[in-house]
């Protein structure tokens, strides 16, 4: 495992017309490793799709350095590249969308990179297989749900062949059954394709789906760890504005109550498993 993208003390502040600025990120550092799945948690203005923004050069740093593969995005020479290697999805689906029919919005990125015409029909195939969107290639995306535009946004990415996708709150306007659909596209693009994710999202069970969660609170970062030892630390995260999936809290309550609940559950099958056991 090598260090993919790393923050190195970053600090990082918006413009305001007559104000001084104020710092959204302060000595911030990360190092995301190559092939990793990162959920980063937070409340609303702690930093979270700023440090999307950072990670492929779309904003850059006032102090400190963020790394992707090797390259300073502070070197203007350098972004092309960045933006090859790091791609990024939106939280709305129709800001990403350019086109009218489907397999012309996931060939634009290709075309714009000035891939061969027959390898950017190969690769808009191969993305709309993977997302499961192949057989709408000739939609009009105005036409799809709102869990299928996501995942043409998705496709789109897949089609530059990035080595890391960012994900900024991806499903905060999905309904249950969209979200679900693109969780397990995003889990199997960091599973089969070893394409290393950041997750920004607010739902828990989401989080709880990652191998790393990163919690933010006022531009700095709270916790970091495997989901299952981030996820019993109930309070903390309460006091940051967060909760914690429901399967964890219910377990908590239960051993409070003096339930024998081994081991730190973080899924409902989980907890379903352990509450037959004991009831057995």
């Amino acid at each position: 495992m090598s260090s993919f993208i790393e923050f190195q003390h970053v600090t990082f502040a918006y413009e305001t017309e007559g104000e001084q600025p104020k710092p959204v990120l302060h000595d911030f550092s990360l190092s995301v490793e190559k092939g990793d799945f990162v959920a980063i948690l937070g409340h609303n203005g702690c930093g979270k799709s700023t440090v999307a923004k950072l990670c492929n050069g779309i904003e850059i740093p006032q102090s400190g350095c963020v790394m992707v593969d090797g390259l300073d995005t502070k070197v203007e020479d350098n972004l092309l590249a960045i933006r090859q290697r790091v791609g990024i999805v939106f939280q709305n689906p129709d800001n990403q969308i350019v086109a009218t029919i489907v397999e012309d919005d996931v060939a634009f990125g290709p075309e714009n990179l000035g891939v061969e015409p027959k390898e950017i029909r190969r690769r808009v195939d191969e993305a709309l297989k993977d997302v499961g969107m192949y057989d709408h290639r000739f939609a009009e995306p105005h036409k799809l749900s709102g869990g299928q535009k996501q995942r043409v946004a998705i496709a789109g990415i897949i089609a530059m062949q990035p080595a890391c996708i960012v994900l900024d709150e991806p499903t905060a306007m999905l309904d249950p059954r969209g979200r679900k659909d693109v969780m397990k596209t995003v889990q199997m693009l960091n599973r089969e394709f070893g394409i290393t994710v950041l997750f920004i999202t607010h739902y828990m069970d989401e989080a709880a789906k990652a191998n790393r969660v990163i919690v933010m609170d006022k531009g700095s970062i709270l916790l970091d760890g495997v989901p299952r030892d981030v996820f019993q630390q109930c309070d903390t995260l309460r006091k940051a504005g967060l909760d914690v999936p429901q399967a964890t809290s219910l377990a908590q309550l239960l051993k409070q109550d003096g339930v024998s609940l081994p081991g730190k559950i973080l899924t409902v099958e989980e907890l379903a498993e352990q509450l037959a056991a004991v009831l057995h």
